[in-house]
């Protein structure tokens, strides 16, 4: 920067110092990365670039400024490829340390939006994540575009550039050869050579593209009577549905962001129908009107700005904002000259100025005031320019590319070398004022460092350059890429991305392996681990365990089954059985005797009044007071072990406990080692006396009546149907209680029956 051209002198006083300190390692070099679109082009300094751009990857190349930002995007995404594979390290200035870097420590700064879409179309291709803030680029979308060729179909399916599109997308799927053989079939417009192929019988061969467009054509018959019927966001969504191309769209590139696309098209047909204007046909002249004025929409929001994302931001965006690694892409676009072009131009200190026009020869030429304001426009332009280049490379903390795309890099170099002989720091007014693009003043001031001698050293003229300039302290890496080499580069990837493409050796056609064949077989062919794991449940109650392994038991009401599958829903009202079921006239059996007062009498008469208070505390309905038989709750405790139970020194009732227990114990198909699942039960009653630990069990299992031999007959069957039960209650006392259980008993209260399964 200078007075003359600039508007201020960049001396001590105004340099950037920085404020944070990092630790004194070796310097990060600048990279200055050139693509040189000549075709004799050869690269000239760091070979190692073209291996990374070998991992590129693509669409076709076009001409003008669209294929400057995929060539400079390709570069830019096999940097990022690079740091991210090398976990190139990044220090955090507040905690002191380092970490391995990320997507969002990363920024693209742009001089202004224009290359944004291509650069995000050309990352999602790459597998970059990306994030700017757009306020265009909706309906170029390929996937909008598509739904909106079949809305304006559904409107009026004699449109056929539509109608052509809808059958040429991933919606139907039919190439060109099959839509022109559609074509044939009638030589009125497309949509009546469609219903004409539908109605024929399909020619033999062509039975797979007869049945794509049957299928569209029946559909189409359902969204145009859907959209005359119901609202259009329904449509759409219903379309989304009935194509799946809602789900096709997010297994593309970018898929994530198509989706996003679609959900605002929803969004955005709902939002519509909320003002007065409804239908299909409003809704697509709105569009149709706005895309006429050139008015569009943003892209929908796919990721958030503090996600971990590549950002794009322009320069001035980027102001006060710091990163650690910044990347500057193109640095080769001309500087916006429109304001000094007009016909007439407006200054704040001078006033209006505008050409000469000679009304009689009818002919118009540059006023001297137009000149001035001209020359004086250009000059603050420019010194807007050097103050937006600046903000940008004061931008990276840690690591800075520069990415500029030339037209002929050895024209270039050549008018670079006049730099040589200049032996001042600042550049001189007349080269600085000429200067086009940031790139005008990049090369000529970087050539004359010590770095750059690759691109001068053999053909230099006179080098006038003072050693304080060839050998100052910054670190430079100069790169000229061949931008058809990495367009070669690109085709080579898609050939590879294909693991089932073929290529011609020695007359033979050997399929390319993709590099990364080896890596997506194994992942779409992994199993997890833990499979079992995921099947069965790491907590189990003791009922559900001896469920799973009885015999079936009418009264009980289990079966014969290794897994127990609860009903979906509950029968009818109705249908539902008035009378407490079996379980429920068991529970309530357990609730009494779990509330009998032991120190007391009892008899028929203290039972009873038990019952009754129970029902007032609410601890028992009316109902199922009813359903309990209080002569067998009589009968065991006038037995033997009900008399020892009165006696005991300590009693225990409803004990509720957790056991772990090895997995395979549980559900013998398990295959793990190591894991345990955990049972949970609650044990009816425990006592101790002198005899030990005594467990009882209470069981409302009906048996008279049941076993034509009585209780003898119905012994080995109910042993071997609760033994696992009383099992797992044995060790869960013994383990948690370190006492050894000496006792075990079941007893029925079906005929005041006591089984001892010790015997």
């Amino acid at each position: 920067m200078g007075v003359k051209v600039g508007e201020i002198l960049y001396d001590e006083a105004a340099e950037l110092r920085p404020g944070a300190t990092y630790p004194e390692n070796e310097p990060y070099p600048i990279k200055l990365m050139l693509i040189d679109k000549n075709d004799d082009s050869k690269e000239l300094l760091s070979e190692e670039i073209e291996g990374e751009m070998a991992t590129g990857n693509a669409d076709e190349f076009n001409v003008g400024d669209l294929e400057n930002s995929q060539l400079e995007a390709r570069v830019i995404a096999a940097q990022i490829k690079a740091l991210i594979a090398e976990g190139k390290q990044v220090y955090n200035s507040k905690t002191k340390t380092y970490r391995p870097i990320m997507y969002r420590d990363m920024v693209i700064l742009l001089r202004s939006m224009t290359w944004a879409p291509q650069l995000m179309e050309e990352f999602k291709l790459q597998g970059i994540p990306t994030y700017a803030n757009l306020s265009t680029g909706y309906f170029e979308a390929t996937e909008v575009a598509v739904m909106m060729s079949l809305l304006r179909v559904i409107d009026n399916p004699f449109q056929d550039i539509s109608l052509a599109s809808v059958l040429r997308s991933p919606i139907v799927g039919l190439n060109e050869e099959e839509l022109a053989k559609i074509r044939l079939r009638n030589k009125g417009t497309f949509w009546d050579a469609v219903k004409t192929y539908c109605r024929n019988q399909p020619v033999e061969g062509t039975e797979e593209v007869y049945e794509k467009v049957r299928n569209f054509y029946g559909y189409l018959a359902e969204w145009r009577s859907l959209a005359r019927q119901g609202s259009l966001s329904d449509l759409i969504w219903q379309i989304y549905r009935d194509t799946q191309f809602y789900d096709f769209v997010g297994g593309m590139p970018g898929g994530k962001q198509r989706q996003a696309n679609l959900r605002a098209l929803y969004d955005r047909a709902r939002q519509y129908e909320q003002t007065s204007f409804r239908g299909l046909f409003r809704f697509l002249r709105f569009v149709e009107r706005m895309m006429d004025r050139g008015d569009d929409l943003g892209a929908a929001r796919a990721l958030g700005e503090q996600e971990d994302v590549v950002r794009i931001m322009t320069i001035h965006s980027s102001k006060g904002l710091e990163f650690p690694v910044v990347f500057i892409a193109g640095l080769s676009r001309t500087f916006n000259m429109t304001d000094i072009r007009n016909p007439y131009m407006l200054d704040k200190d001078y006033g209006f100025a505008a050409k000469y026009v000679n009304a009689e020869k009818r002919i118009s030429y540059p006023s001297l005031p137009q000149i001035a304001f001209k020359q004086k426009k250009k000059m603050e332009m420019l010194a807007e320019e050097m103050r937006v280049l600046y903000v940008a490379l004061t931008r990276a903390k840690e690591k800075l590319y520069l990415i500029g795309t030339l037209k002929d890099a050895g024209k270039m170099l050549e008018q670079w070398h006049e730099a040589l002989s200049n032996s001042d720091w600042l550049l001189s007014d007349y080269d600085r004022a000429s200067a086009a693009s940031f790139i005008d003043w990049i090369g000529p001031a970087i050539i004359r460092h010590q770095d750059c001698e690759g691109l001068w050293k053999a053909k230099a003229p006179s080098i006038l350059v003072p050693s304080e300039i060839n050998c100052h302290s910054s670190s430079w890496e100069v790169s000229i890429l061949s931008g058809v080499e990495i367009e070669k580069q690109q085709l080579v990837q898609e050939m590879e991305k294909d693991p089932f493409m073929e290529r011609v050796e020695n007359n033979a056609s050997v399929p390319i392996k993709s590099f990364y064949f080896d890596e997506i077989q194994s992942r779409l062919t992994w199993e997890y681990s833990f499979g079992d794991a995921a099947k069965h449940r790491s907590k189990q109650s003791v009922s559900e365990m001896k469920r799973q392994r009885e015999i079936s038991d009418e009264h009980s009401g289990t079966e014969l089954v290794t897994k127990y599958n609860k009903s979906i829903m509950k029968r009818p009202k109705f249908m539902q059985e008035k009378a407490l079921s079996p379980a429920e006239r068991g529970t309530a059996l357990h609730m009494v005797m779990q509330h009998v007062e032991l120190q007391n009498p009892i008899s028929l008469d203290t039972l009873t009044e038990q019952i009754n208070s129970m029902i007032h505390n609410e601890l028992l309905t009316a109902e199922q007071a009813e359903a309990v038989d209080l002569d067998l709750i009589e009968n065991f405790f006038l037995s033997d072990l009900g008399r020892r139970l009165r006696t005991a020194n300590m009693v225990n009732r409803e004990v509720p406990f957790t056991l772990s227990v090895p997995a395979s114990e549980v559900y013998p198909s398990w295959q793990g080692e190591h894991e345990s699942v955990f049972v949970q039960g609650i044990i009816d009653c425990v006592f101790e006396d002198e005899n030990g630990l005594i467990l009882i069990d209470f069981k409302s299992d009906r048996i008279t009546g049941r076993y034509k031999g009585g209780f003898e007959e119905a012994r080995t069957i109910l042993k071997d149907r609760y033994m696992l039960q009383m099992s797992l209650y044995t060790r869960a006392l013994e383990q948690i209680w370190k006492k050894k259980v000496s006792e075990r008993y079941l007893v029925f209260f079906d005929g005041s029956h006591v089984l001892d399964l010790d015997q």
